[in-house]
């Protein structure tokens, strides 16, 4: 009997240590918040954020071994998500978001001890506005036609320019081309011939007879 206590007793502090062992290593957490301001601090006013922010967590080597949503944290109220039990070494935690946009460094690299002690870091966000469709001011649809009555106007006004400039440079071509020409000489066989005499039969007139 007193055999089995002692193994009961002893198998009791075996599981103890073997706890405590467990539980020890460091930790390395971030705290998310809303940085209104963009300054990179967490003001007074200012509140944690609780969702939205997903965090991985990197070895010495930059391989991922561990990863977390600040949605599924069981200290998300107070927007902090841990990673615990972690050998003594250096860790890197990535931090994204699809709805905040970080207005701090969004890798963090530190040396983590085992000393129980949690490192903790922090990440601020803005909150990314989402592209909505803008009502426009009931005088900017009357200026937009305005503007285009005005387009029509001067390329009208552009078009005649052109039309006008092409037929005078046009006129001015044909001018220089073909009005300076000298007017062609008259035909002097025409003008200077002798004049045939008039016979009787062609007056129609008897030949008076001498």
């Amino acid at each position: 009997m007193r055999t089995l206590r002692l193994l009961i007793l002893l198998g009791g502090m075996l599981l103890s240590v073997g706890w405590v062992h467990a539980q020890s290593g460091g930790q390395f957490c971030v705290r998310a918040f809303e940085d209104t301001n963009a300054n990179g601090r967490l003001d007074e006013g200012e509140s944690l954020l609780t969702r939205g922010i997903s965090v991985n967590l990197l070895d010495s080597s930059n391989v991922t071994i561990a990863s977390a949503l600040l949605d599924q944290s069981p200290t998300a109220q107070q927007g902090v998500v841990c990673f615990q039990f972690l050998p003594p070494g250096q860790y890197t935690i990535q931090i994204s978001s699809a709805e905040f946009s970080a207005t701090t460094p969004a890798s963090i690299t530190t040396v983590i001890a085992d000393d129980g002690r949690p490192e903790v870091v922090e990440f601020g966000g803005q909150r990314i506005q989402p592209l909505t469709p803008t009502t426009a001011p009931a005088g900017t649809a009357v200026s937009s036609e305005q503007d285009q009555l005005i387009r029509i106007v001067v390329s009208a006004i552009a078009t005649l320019v052109v039309i006008v400039g092409m037929v005078i440079l046009g006129s001015l071509l044909y001018w220089f081309l073909f009005g300076r020409r000298p007017a062609p000489a008259p035909d002097v066989r025409r003008t200077t011939g002798s004049v045939p005499a008039v016979r009787s039969s062609d007056t129609g007139k008897t030949p008076r007879v001498q």
